[in-house]
């Protein structure tokens, strides 16, 4: 009975103060500078860390980015459809969706490169602190 009161404390703890560091964000140097700084402390990545941390994560940003612009452009050559047989729409929405999945990929691939880099525990919670951030970043805007 233990455990699970003290898990249960652990986890209602950290989200008190995890929300104490999402209100006092500081965006005075830009959201990137904001978002550095609060995955840093969210996760508590050491400087040691941060180095091979953050290039990984530019590069599954670059990534993303790529596949994102490459959805763009099949879907715009989707908006003059009607001059496209069945066939071709079909094989664009297809590309589309095999692009979608590429990108749960890149984001999958991160979360385990994390684990190695950080451990289990941190690259599971990245994702929740991202969100967070995101969601704090919308909210400055």
């Amino acid at each position: 009975m233990r455990i699970p009161i003290a898990v249960l404390s652990f986890l209602l703890v950290s989200t008190v103060f995890t929300q104490g560091e999402v209100d006092t964000l500081n965006f005075d140097g830009g959201v990137e500078l904001a978002h550095y700084n609060y995955l840093n402390s969210s996760m508590s990545i050491t400087e040691k860390e941060q180095g091979g941390f953050w290039a990984r994560y530019e590069e599954m940003e670059k990534n993303q980015d790529e596949i994102k612009a490459n959805q763009r452009s099949l879907k715009k050559s989707l908006l003059y459809g009607f001059m496209k047989s069945d066939e071709e729409i079909i094989s664009i929405v297809q590309q589309i969706a095999e692009l979608d999945m590429a990108k749960i990929k890149v984001k999958r691939d991160f979360i385990v490169d994390c684990v190695g880099l950080l451990d289990a525990e941190r690259a599971i919670r990245f994702s929740l602190y991202e969100k967070e951030f995101k969601k704090k970043a919308e909210d400055f805007k």
